[in-house]
């Protein structure tokens, strides 16, 4: 069961998840042809041969083999949808909220080994477009007040692995998301315009632009986190991911394309989050934007993106393992000092 904690003082939150150590077994679950070793999709894209896009519908006993994009639950979910109970704690003023929400990756090619970065803009628009219906078919959950989207990609040497672009329906707006949104609107209202809107203007052909094109631009931050830090950014006000049109996905896809293929070859691994208004939030219009940061470590990029925690074990079973060595080290100094 996983936990949703608050820390003592701070606002960040650390989640407790035993069932992230968890492998597929039998072979890959992503890859076309090993569709029964996974539960069935809830999103299924196949590029028609007239260049057309089509939906499919898959089920238990009706899967699909010719596909080129899925969205299917992940098989070692952080998250889960089984109804739990909060767990009132002796510590003052906190409590453990039950871990539930929802964990699904979206599988952009049917390709073991094939990196995003390594994809054609097509496949880029076609991920875009998962994530748009899917995020929005999330919204109307009960429960699910933000969807967070975050990939990670590890360096170019490793070959054992199937891209996946993970979907996270969240009970609450992350911690580093709603700190941004709080700064965002102080913003707003004290200067009365945009700040996404001033960066993008003050970059501009600047020495931290990357690149750009007529919709979007990427650029290092003026005080970036990490050594490699990279945000894609629309350069005219926008607010609403999920309103993007296809040749609005387009453009993006260039942009954003180019962006990982220059962070795969300079920092070699890296992670990438989307910062998004939620859609259960009619007071939150923030400037949408997706960061990318140099890294390979599982599941580093939500700590960092989210301001969300990630431990596979809860601390008290840690404190009952370590407790045995620290009073075994205690007895060991106490008859020392005295021998």
């Amino acid at each position: 069961m996983s936990e949703l904690r608050k820390d003592y003082l701070e606002d960040y939150v650390t989640l407790v998840a035993p069932t992230r150590a968890r492998a597929p077994s039998g072979g890959c679950p992503y890859c076309r042809g090993s569709g029964e070793l996974a539960p069935p999709a809830s999103v299924v894209f196949r590029m028609g041969s007239n260049g057309l896009l089509v939906r499919l519908e898959e089920s238990e006993d009706d899967r699909v083999e010719d596909w080129d994009l899925k969205v299917l639950p992940y098989h070692a979910p952080l998250l889960t949808e089984e109804p739990q109970s909060p767990r009132e704690l002796t510590v003052p003023f906190r409590k453990s909220d039950p871990g539930t929400g929802v964990h699904y990756v979206i599988v952009p090619t049917p390709e073991h080994g094939v990196r995003l970065s390594q994809l054609t803009v097509d496949q880029i628009v076609l991920a875009l477009l998962a994530m748009q219906e899917f995020g929005k078919e999330l919204y109307q959950r009960r429960g699910i007040n933000y969807v967070a989207i975050y990939y990670e990609e590890k360096p170019g040497g490793e070959t054992d692995f199937h891209s996946l672009i993970h979907v996270l329906g969240l009970p609450e707006v992350p911690p580093a998301v709603e700190m941004e949104n709080q700064a965002y609107r102080k913003y707003m209202k004290e200067l009365g315009t945009c700040p996404i809107c001033v960066i993008a203007e003050v970059e501009k052909s600047g020495p931290r632009e990357l690149l750009s094109n007529d919709e979007y631009m990427a650029i290092f931050p003026w005080a970036p986190t990490m050594p490699y830090e990279a945000w894609v950014i629309p350069r005219s006000h926008r607010t609403r991911f999920y309103r993007l049109t296809l040749p609005n996905m387009r453009s993006l896809a260039e942009v954003l394309l180019s962006t990982m293929r220059a962070m795969s070859r300079t920092a070699g691994g890296y992670y990438m989050s989307f910062y998004t208004s939620s859609l259960k939030r009619s007071s939150m219009n923030m400037h949408w934007s997706i960061r990318l940061f140099g890294g390979a470590d599982s599941f580093a990029g939500i700590s960092s993106s989210y301001g969300i925690k990630i431990v596979n074990e809860a601390p008290e079973e840690r404190a009952r393992a370590m407790a045995k060595h620290a009073r075994s080290a205690l007895a060991e100094i106490v008859m020392g000092d005295r021998s």
